[in-house]
């Protein structure tokens, strides 16, 4: 398989290194704006797994120049910011060529739904949102969803920490500009059969994670899974689906700094007769700072899949659930950025050994055979656990979960 990667940054890395790791790949094309970034990371690979990754100065801005540059491969792996996955989908069906991203933060992956039926036409896949989550977590839908005759809701969950030492002032697991634009969205959620737009960082609670994360409080954030889950669930009855997540208290709180004083705004203001963008001046202070050669790599996300329906008649809830490290195969590497950045490239690599076959704009749940996914991914020591929770004697599943309540008769 011949691959085009767009982007070399947190994620990149990640996928790079799938990518030249497997034997199922023979070539990766990785484009980037900053050259130096696409060398760098070209180099890391290439000296671990032979001579697979060539680098290249991309700017996906320049459509003829991306269509021309992808033009023959088998498949497009789109890490770059969220903004561009449109686009880059545009220059795919004109170099007739598949294409995967991980994740389009829910009001960009409802517009790229909309290309359908020209990907279908064009003979081409499309699977938006297969990183970790999106992605992971909607293949673990999939697969409860599959065992139950009826579905209620369809609740995710990610909870983080960080125990790894660093002189570095602030670091992140995935690209800044999205983590505060989650972080400062009004979040639209699923709920009673209805897209509702809800406060931001509304619905708090603690959501008991496993370990090593364990309780954490969490709340809701616009997520890709809720652009696609709802529609394909329809018909199973599907009434909820909401996604929260979960920071430790020092990381909420200078996220919360960051975006109260304006840091993760996008429209440029004039500092001293100059246009800067905040975002772009907190990305790149983020960037200038020295790098640690004693850092350690200890993070942890958990991803935690509830699906809530009834198999024969019966109330059933399973939970999938993931604790994401950092691996052997990829020290470098935080846990992080080896399932968000990796699963986009095992999917790519079950693309070319023809184990999915689906045409058109498919999200994970709909195109991704799960038990097949969930193997690649504990070959890269990401490994999904699964229970089932039935209740016996009754199909009053609120009654039930009232009783764990501390005060059961709350609203």
């Amino acid at each position: 398989m011949r691959a085009v990667l767009l982007g070399a940054g947190l994620q990149g890395i990640a996928t790079a290194l799938d990518l030249a790791w497997s034997k199922d790949v023979t070539e990766v094309l990785l484009g980037d704006m900053d050259i130096k970034r696409a060398e760098y990371v070209a180099e890391l690979c290439n000296k671990k797994y032979g001579k697979k990754v060539t680098a290249v100065k991309c700017d996906i801005k320049n459509s003829a120049a991306l269509v021309a540059m992808i033009k023959g491969y088998d498949v497009v792996i789109n890490d770059v910011n969220y903004y561009f996955n449109c686009h880059v989908m545009e220059a795919c069906l004109k170099a007739q060529v598949n294409y995967l991203d991980i994740g389009g933060l829910y009001v960009e992956t409802k517009k790229q739904m909309e290309y359908d039926q020209q990907f279908k036409a064009a003979g081409l896949l499309a699977i938006p949102g297969i990183g970790g989550t999106p992605g992971v977590t909607n293949v673990c839908a999939a697969w409860a969803a599959e065992r139950l005759d009826t579905i209620e809701e369809i609740n995710f969950y990610c909870g983080c920490d960080d125990w790894g030492k660093t002189s570095k002032a602030f670091a992140v697991t995935y690209a800044i500009d999205t983590i505060m634009d989650e972080f400062h969205m009004e979040p639209i959620q699923f709920l009673n059969n209805e897209y509702v737009k809800l406060p931001v960082h509304s619905g708090a609670s603690d959501v008991q994670y496993t370990q090593p994360i364990g309780t954490q409080n969490s709340y809701y954030i616009m997520h890709s899974e809720i652009a696609t889950i709802p529609e394909v669930y329809k018909d199973k009855g599907i009434k909820n689906c909401t996604f929260k997540i979960g920071f430790t208290e020092q990381m909420f709180n200078t996220l919360k700094l960051f975006s109260d004083i304006g840091l993760g705004g996008k429209d440029e203001i004039d500092v001293s007769g100059t246009k800067v963008s905040p975002i772009k001046v907190l990305k790149k202070l983020m960037e200038l700072q020295p790098e640690d050669p004693n850092e350690t790599i200890n993070d942890c996300d958990v991803i935690l899949t509830e699906v809530k329906g009834k198999k024969d008649g019966k109330q059933v809830v399973y939970k999938l659930e993931a604790a994401c490290r950092p691996v052997k195969e990829w020290p470098e590497l935080m846990g992080a950025q080896v399932y968000i950045g990796g699963a986009p490239s095992w999917t790519a690599q079950m693309l070319g050994r023809g184990l999915i076959t689906g045409k058109g704009v498919l999200p994970p749940e709909v195109c991704i055979p799960p038990e097949e996914f969930f193997r690649e991914a504990a070959k890269r020591e990401i490994y999904i656990t699964a229970t089932k929770d039935e209740v016996l004697g009754t199909d009053d599943w609120e009654a039930v979960m009232r009783k764990k309540k501390v005060n059961q008769w709350e609203a």
